[in-house]
């Protein structure tokens, strides 16, 4: 491999420049210098996206699989992996896996190098269906060291999951898509992107960037939002129900982000202005009447349903694609007209499909009559409607169920705010509010994201102490989810009627 050359400036007192801080630095430079200065403020990485990193890495081992000839470089150590992919390269291999190169404080690795006539082709493995800019910066960087290293590269391809996979047949679980052409593109904007980033890491001075919703959490919640929001008030123009990220931003670009100091001739939706009024008068603002004829539509039996889904990236039952979705829990509470409650729950405890158990022990615990209350309708109704789909002897009995669905989450965001929801109407914002005595705060699981992944450690647990600690952590996270609606629905009830 040729001498590598000296034209970036030297971040040797630095950590290196990783094509992760890389893609993190362009999406926020804010982000980027307090992982290089303040990594100890992140907080650990949440059970999903661990999930996330490890399905990447079986994905990648069943790549690697399609490529006998390939050589992997093991080595962590990035002087050493660079010594492995040179020594390789050098002795005629002609396919590497995680092969590595060190330009200048800039430290990269490619999923898989392999040469053919022309010269050598990148491919990057990524768990998605689909080309997401973020690939092709990624790949553009790549290019960018390989060229400047004189490794010839011909092309450069995304590894992608092919959406016509159908398990148990994963012959064609992965799809090749060049994108040479959109890599090069975006390589010309490389050294411009490095030299900010460099500029940004020296600084001793975090960089001054405005923050946003869209910003800040996605595609994940930043690890570093707490820190940097720490002078955004509770109740922030951020918090306004369904404002657009420009325009919270432009607020705060003018140094406005309490609610009191919003222009009066802020353009507001009623939903929105009853929110902001809510905040600065400092009370609740209810709709007495409207939840009244809300709950009026409920009858009895009242079951307060929830369910835990799975969709991993690597299908693994009869006839389940790519990402297919599936349910593996439910918690079902129960409300008499008398006040009695009673709970039911599954929990899928191995690893074989879960769908037809599942459903029926669902059916066993829903009554023929009564509705059902759930916590954002369209994710329920479009699991019962897979259901129907799959097992066509139960499509009547579902689509009973389905017809009788009754969502709290729209009753709450139409008809009851409060200035200490901080514009979320989420279980985990409403909850400590309406119902003090409940709160997810004590329990192991946080996010209904985590729910699959703790699944997932249940099923792979390597003894049964373990596998009980993990089912004891999902059956209480579900079973509160579903009593929480209970107690939310006696407010409600209460709420309905103080002003009558």
């Amino acid at each position: 491999m040729p001498a590598q050359p000296s034209s970036l400036q030297n971040l040797s007192m630095l950590s290196y420049l990783t094509t992760a801080k890389y893609l993190n630095g362009i999406h926020c430079l804010k982000r980027l210098w307090y992982e290089e200065k303040h990594p100890e403020k992140a907080p650990p990485l949440p059970l999903s996206q661990q999930r996330l990193s490890d399905q990447r890495k079986i994905l990648k081992t069943l790549a690697y699989s399609r490529f006998p000839e390939g050589v992997h470089i093991a080595a962590e150590d990035p002087d050493v992996a660079v010594r492995h992919t040179e020594t390789a390269i050098n002795r005629g291999e002609s396919c590497l896996f995680n092969a590595a190169f060190l330009l200048n404080g800039v430290f990269i690795r490619c999923d898989i190098l392999q040469k053919d006539g022309r010269g050598w082709r990148i491919i990057e493995i990524r768990a998605s269906k689909k080309i997401k800019k973020e690939y092709l910066l990624n790949l553009a960087l790549q290019k960018y060291i390989l060229d400047t290293c004189d490794i010839p590269i011909c092309a450069t391809q995304l590894m992608l999951l092919d959406e016509a996979c159908v398990y148990p047949d994963l012959s064609n679980l992965f799809v090749c898509a060049g994108v040479t052409d959109k890599v090069n593109v975006l390589k010309r904007e490389v050294p411009r992107y490095l030299r900010t980033l460099k500029t940004t890491l020296y600084r001793d001075i975090e960089p001054n960037v405005l923050i946003g919703k869209n910003l800040c959490n996605r595609p994940h919640r930043c690890p570093f939002k707490t820190s940097c929001w720490t002078s955004v008030p509770k109740n922030s123009v951020f918090t306004i129900p369904k404002i657009k990220d420009p325009e919270a931003t432009a607020l705060a670009e003018k140094g406005i982000f309490r609610l009191s100091d919003l222009p009066a001739d802020f353009p507001l939706t009623p939903s929105q202005r009853i929110y902001v009024n809510s905040v600065l008068e400092n009370k609740p603002a209810i709709d007495s009447a409207a939840l009244r004829q809300e709950l009026a539509n409920l009858q009895y039996p009242i079951h307060f349903l929830d369910f835990e889904t799975d969709r991993p990236a690597i299908p693994r039952f009869e006839g389940f694609k790519v990402y297919e979705e599936f349910p593996f829990q439910y918690s079902c509470h129960v409300l008499q007209p008398d006040g009695g409650v009673t709970h039911h729950e599954y929990l899928h405890t191995d690893i074989s499909d879960p769908c037809l158990p599942f459903l029926q022990s669902l059916l066993a615990h829903i009554s023929d009559r009564g509705s059902i209350v759930v916590y954002n309708l369209s994710f329920e109704r479009r699991i019962l409607r897979n259901l129907a789909e799959s097992f066509p002897e139960y499509a009547s009995v579902l689509q009973s169920i389905i017809e009788r669905l009754w969502d709290q989450l729209t009753v709450l965001r139409k008809h009851y705010e409060h200035p200490d929801f901080c514009g979320s109407k989420s279980l985990k914002s409403v909850l400590p509010v309406l119902v003090p005595s409940l709160s997810y705060e004590n329990l192991d699981i946080q996010e209904g994201a985590d729910a699959p992944a703790v699944w997932n450690m249940m099923l792979s647990a390597s003894n049964e102490t373990e596998r009980q600690e993990w089912h004891r952590r999902l059956s209480a996270y579900c079973k509160l989810d579903t009593l929480a609606m209970v107690e939310i629905h006696k407010v409600l009830q209460e709420k309905s009627t103080c002003h009558a």
